[in-house]
């Protein structure tokens, strides 16, 4: 009996001892900090919105970072998020897949023994769906520029060339600022400007401009002196390069694989134009002299048209060039595509176009951080945030999250915008400049609760 007792105070001793071992975890305590979330706003473009996968849907609305974001204000004092929801079960995007038929989400299907994106049909009754409420929360407009938020109603107006802010849009002549303001917000997310580059970026500098610096920065800094008249405070994005998104990145300049004979041949058929090369380095300077056209066994770099260029408007794509997502690799197959017959300039960014669109992006993300600074607003360096996960990669609660098109598990299947996970990854990263300029303490999404890309 006393054996027993004393071994019973001998297991006691050792759990107090064991409790007392026990680290001491501070209970995290949600905190609004300097700001006041009681009515969130998010304004901005396809990213605000949830377009996902090439089109907009219910399912992109509910993980877009937007509505992430807003479910995690509600832990510091937001008291909803509302959105102008999807009432389809279906999606809608605006690559036109026939007349009067445009694409839904794109599926990853195995296409001639290859996984390929291959985009449903969409509900094209979308577009003429009127869901405007007074309490709508969410102005992500796909396809939106910093000029097409304006204060003033333009002419035309947006809601009449724009089917997705039409969708909810408070009358015909509103605008996306002039709808969000009169929701009265104490706290907004801003995030504006990519399309300012990429509709010229995704046209291969062939369609669209990139829009004017100076008139940039001039209506960033419009449309943040209206959000802090109105009394609330702001979260503002700056705009990736595209250097770190898949869509710019994933078609090789060398995509074009050739055995020995195939690369004779080619030689062969252009021995007139390097005839027409050293005909023409023979009349200039060293600095302006051109190169052979050439091929060789294995991979090589495609043919590509340049109306600038001195001998049949084409040559050969160089290494720090870059070609779209959408170039049909059946017309490299079948259609000669990149060898006699040169690739359409619309599917080639070349180094004055990266240029131009790299200069631009500074610029604008320049102007988006003296905004900010000059309002106290907190912004978001999404720029820096991309390209880690297009170099290094991201180890995110065990997985590693990359730019890598389809396995990444960032970049949904039109190599553009957000999975699920990838507009966690980026609502945690709008979180973390919260926390840090205001004081605040809103918790972080769990990224594991979101969807990527699914697999057949």
């Amino acid at each position: 009996m006393i054996k027993k007792y004393t071994d019973h105070l001998l297991l006691m001793s050792l759990a107090l001892g064991l409790w007392s071992c026990e680290p001491n975890v501070d209970t995290f305590v949600p905190s609004h900090g300097s700001a006041d979330f009681t009515k969130f706003i998010a304004i901005g473009d396809s990213y605000t919105a949830g377009y996902t996968d090439g089109a907009l849907g219910r399912r992109g609305q509910e993980e877009s970072f937007s509505y992430i974001l807003g479910k995690q204000l509600m832990y510091a004092g937001s008291e909803s998020f509302n959105q102008p929801l999807v009432k389809s079960e279906a999606s809608v995007g605006t690559t036109v897949l026939a007349e009067n038929q445009n694409n839904g989400y794109f599926e990853l299907k195995v296409v001639d023994g290859a996984f390929k994106p291959v985009p449903v049909l969409g509900d094209m009754g979308i577009f003429t769906e009127s869901v405007y409420s007074a309490n709508n929360q969410n102005f992500g407009v796909p396809g939106a520029k910093v000029t097409h938020l304006a204060l003033e109603a333009p002419y035309p107006p947006y809601s009449t060339l724009n089917p997705f802010f039409k969708r909810f849009a408070s009358t015909p002549e509103a605008t996306v600022m002039g709808d969000a303001l009169a929701a009265h917000p104490t706290f907004v997310s801003l995030w504006i400007g990519n399309n300012d580059v990429l509709g010229y970026a995704l046209a291969g500098g062939e369609d669209d401009e990139i829009t004017d610096v100076a008139l940039f920065a001039g209506l960033i800094d419009q449309y943040a002196g209206a959000i802090a008249a109105g009394g609330a405070k702001a979260v503002m994005g700056n705009i990736p390069a595209i250097e770190s998104i898949p869509y710019f990145n994933t078609v090789a300049y060398n995509v074009l694989p050739l055995d020995a004979d195939k690369a004779a041949q080619l030689n062969a058929g252009y021995t007139k134009y390097n005839e027409g090369v050293d005909l023409y380095n023979s009349q200039v300077p060293e600095n302006m002299q051109l190169p052979y056209i050439s091929f060789q066994e294995g991979a090589n770099a495609l043919i590509i048209e340049d109306e600038d260029y001195p001998i049949n408007g084409m040559r050969q794509i160089k290494t720090d060039e870059k070609l779209v997502l959408t170039l049909p690799s059946d017309k490299i197959a079948n259609e000669g595509w990149g060898t006699m017959v040169p690739v359409p300039a619309e599917y080639v960014l070349d180094e004055e176009e990266l240029e131009d669109i790299d200069v631009a992006t500074k610029a604008y993300n320049t102007a988006i951080k003296a905004t900010c600074e000059k309002y106290g607003f907190a912004m978001v360096d999404l720029n820096k945030k991309m390209e880690e996960l297009s170099t290094t990669g991201l180890i995110i609660d065990g997985h590693r999250y990359t730019s890598q098109f389809v396995t990444g598990g960032v970049f949904s299947l039109d190599g553009i915008h957000a999975t699920g996970r990838g507009s966690a990854i980026i609502a945690n990263a709008f979180i973390d400049a919260i926390n840090a300029k205001f004081n605040a303490s809103v918790p972080r999404a769990n990224i594991n609760d979101y969807n990527t890309v699914e697999f057949p």
